[in-house]
């Protein structure tokens, strides 16, 4: 089969946009680009300078070697200051593109299929989360617009359905009315680089340079309304009073929309040199605050899949999550969930994470295995899976209408 992927929201970016749907599709066409098979495929990125950035992830050639996948991309830039370019593009140019290359299954791996697509073709939409059904007061109004128009519809005609955990397949049969069985369930990836191992004394190092020598307690996301920072620093002001910790709390991550509020909060409990606001921080980096932290925090309303918490937990670091939506499947178990409005009940499982030898030696002890059962291959495997039975689904549609 000929194979189109939408990665025009793949972004190497130093801000929010390189964050979870971005590395999903990294993680992605790293996975088919090492996966043997017969398939070719097409894919559509955001400019020349992204396949020169995905050529040097991780080490990897993800344009294929001789006797791998054949992968052919196709730069059509457009600025990500001005997304409404983006979206015309797809709308509007992408339809064309896929006639063109002969397409026969598309994926759109970020929730939205173009419109005029020919009937030709199977469609995949990959849908990342429904928070704008689920909690539309924590979206703008713009992104609750976009999603309502043009995610709903794409859900509809999709011939079939990724979803990434299966509270995500579950928020698609209950709020948005799909068959259950055009929903294929394919967790994301953990990116093979939390498998290198980080020696004692570098972290040591990495602590004193930030300042951070009597430990910190992390949360690593954007900073948004969804996450649920401002009642994490409450229960944070709670474990510092009641359980008399020390450990400053670390806000890993960029700004994305209505985030004023945390920093009110931070004031208002006076906390500010307390609290520490990294900023975006690249790859690398990320393995460093990953694995130097006492524990990880975080608190979401509401997921898809929160893949941080699994990070974490491939790193052995101790979970604190919320006990709502794809979060406890992304604990795997080991993580310890809360109600995430109960700032109390938060700040005594920080403290567990903090004080229980026997939790912290666990998470250590199963970081392989997390590693394991979220690997790129079995992504792409699994994938790969989907693209034929929607391609064999889409085959016998068309046979049945043509004998009717």
């Amino acid at each position: 089969m000929h194979i189109g992927i939408n990665a025009q929201l793949l972004s190497f970016s130093q801000n929010y946009r390189n964050g979870g749907i971005s590395r999903y599709i990294r993680y992605l066409l790293a996975g088919l680009a090492n996966q043997p098979g017969p398939h070719e495929y097409t894919i559509f990125v955001n400019g020349q300078n992204v396949i020169d950035h995905l050529s040097d992830v991780a080490g990897k050639d993800v344009t294929g070697r001789p006797g791998q996948t054949q992968i052919t991309f196709v730069p059509e830039p457009w600025s990500e200051s001005r997304p409404i370019s983006r979206v015309v593009w797809e709308q509007m140019k992408l339809p064309g593109l896929l006639r063109e290359k002969r397409i026969d299954v598309f994926h759109s791996p970020a929730n939205v299929l173009p419109e005029r697509l020919s009937p030709d073709c199977a469609t995949i939409v990959t849908l990342h989360d429904l928070a704008f059904l689920r909690y539309p007061h924590v979206l703008t109004r713009s992104k609750r617009l976009y999603h309502r128009t043009f995610t709903m519809h794409s859900l509809q005609r999709a011939t079939m359905i990724i979803a990434n955990s299966n509270s995500t397949r579950q928020d698609a049969i209950e709020l948005a009315g799909i068959p259950a069985n055009h929903i294929r369930m394919v967790y994301p990836c953990i990116d093979e680089r939390f498998s290198n191992v980080i020696l004692d004394e570098e972290l040591e190092s990495f602590r004193k340079a930030q300042g951070l020598t009597n430990g910190y307690l992390l949360y690593l996301g954007t900073l948004e309304p969804r996450k649920n920072i401002t009642t994490l620093i409450e229960a944070y002001a709670h474990l510092r009073n009641i359980y008399n910790r020390v450990e400053k709390l670390v806000l890993v991550g960029s700004k994305g929309w209505l985030f004023d509020s945390i920093f009110q909060r931070v004031h208002e409990l006076d906390l500010d040199s307390e609290v520490l606001f990294p900023g975006f921080v690249s790859d690398s980096e990320q393995l460093f605050w990953y694995h130097a932290a006492s524990a990880f925090v975080y608190p979401s309303l509401y997921e898809g899949f929160g893949m941080p918490v699994t990070e974490a937990l491939a790193c052995g670091i101790p979970v604190v999550t919320s006990n709502v939506s794809s979060l406890p499947e992304a604990g795997v178990k080991l993580a310890l969930t809360v109600d995430p409005h109960d700032s109390e009940a938060m700040a005594r499982a920080m403290n567990k994470t903090l004080t229980s030898e026997p939790l912290r030696r666990e998470c250590q002890t199963q970081a392989e295995k997390v590693r394991q059962q979220f690997s790129e291959q079995r992504m792409a495997e699994q994938t790969v899976d989907v693209y034929e039975q929607s391609a064999a689904l889409h085959a016998a549609r068309h046979l049945k209408m043509s004998v009717s």
